[in-house]
C-alpha cells in the first residue's frame, strides 16, 4: 500500500484525504501493524482509483493465501492424465507450441515445438526464470518489455499463492538476477493475464522474426494447472535494426 501511494505521488496526509480516514490509520496499514477491514480496503481502492488488476491484487493480499501442490506433484498429475498429453500432441500437429504450467509459470509438460521455440527451457524448468536467462536474449525480440510483463504477472501470482513452496523458490532464484531485481523495483504494476493485443515477438529456430499470439486457460479444477499456447503468425512488432 505504501508503494502504491508513493507511485501515485501522494503524501500520507494527501492519501488519507483521498480515502477519507486518518493518516495515523493509513500509516498503520502501510507498516503492517494492522490489516484494513474489507470496507476500508474498498475505500482505499476507490480513493486511489486503482485499475482492476491492482484492486484484485490488494483483495487477494488481504485474504488467505491459496496453497499450491509442489511442482513435482503437479507434473505427475499432468503426465498421468492421458487427455492432457493428447492435447499437447494435437497442438503439435497444428504447428502450435503448447505447455502446461502452474501459476508461477513452472513448466509441467510441453510438446516438442514449445522446447524448440524456447531453447534451454528444460534447463531452467521455468518460463519465468528462462525469461531472465541468456537463452531468452537470443530469442525474445524485446526482452525489456517481456521482462516487465513477467514481473507484473509474478507479483500477481505471489499475492495469491504467497505461502506456497513455489513462491519461496521463485524469489530465491530471481533475487540474484540484476535485471529481475531492477524491473521488480521499477514498477508497482500487476497483471492477471496477457492482453490479446500484445503478441510475443521473437526469433524462430531459423532466426526469422515471428510473433506469437499467447493464450492461457483458467486453472484446471483444484490443481491450478494452466495450458499456454503460442500460435505463430506474421511478425507485427517494431522494426529492429
Amino acid at each position: 500500500m505504501r508503494w502504491i501511494r508513493e507511485d501515485l505521488g501522494l503524501t500520507q496526509a494527501q492519501a488519507a484525504a483521498e480515502v477519507n480516514f486518518s493518516a495515523v490509520h493509513l500509516g498503520r496499514f502501510e507498516r503492517g501493524e494492522s490489516k484494513p477491514p474489507p470496507d476500508t480496503l474498498e475505500r482505499i481502492i476507490s480513493g486511489y482509483r486503482l485499475d482492476k488488476a491492482m484492486a484484485s491484487h490488494l483483495r487477494e493480499l488481504a485474504g488467505p493465501a491459496i496453497m499450491l501442490a509442489p511442482p513435482d506433484a503437479l507434473r505427475m498429475y499432468v503426465r498421468a492424465e492421458k487427455s492432457l498429453r493428447l492435447n499437447l500432441e494435437r497442438f503439435q500437429a497444428r504447428a502450435i507450441p503448447a505447455a502446461f504450467i502452474d501459476p508461477f509459470w513452472n513448466l509441467l509438460a510441453h510438446n516438442n515445438l514449445f522446447a524448440e521455440a524456447l531453447p534451454g527451457i528444460d534447463d531452467s524448468g521455468s518460463i519465468s526464470v528462462w525469461m531472465f536467462s541468456d537463452y531468452s536474449k537470443t530469442v525474445v525480440a524485446d526482452p525489456e518489455s517481456e521482462g516487465c510483463w513477467t514481473v507484473a504477472m509474478l507479483k500477481s501470482a505471489l499475492g495469491r499463492h504467497r505461502n506456497s513452496a513455489q513462491a519461496k523458490d521463485l524469489v530465491s532464484t530471481l533475487a540474484p538476477i540484476s535485471d529481475a531485481r531492477r524491473l521488480w523495483a521499477a514498477s508497482v504494476n500487476v497483471s492477471h493475464g496477457r492482453d490479446s493485443q500484445c503478441p510475443l515477438h521473437a526469433y524462430d529456430a531459423n532466426h526469422r522474426l515471428v510473433s506469437y499470439q499467447l493464450a492461457l486457460t483458467d486453472g484446471m479444477l483444484a490443481h491450478h494447472v494452466q495450458l499456454v499456447t503460442a500460435t505463430p503468425e506474421a511478425y507485427s512488432g517494431p522494426e529492429l535494426v
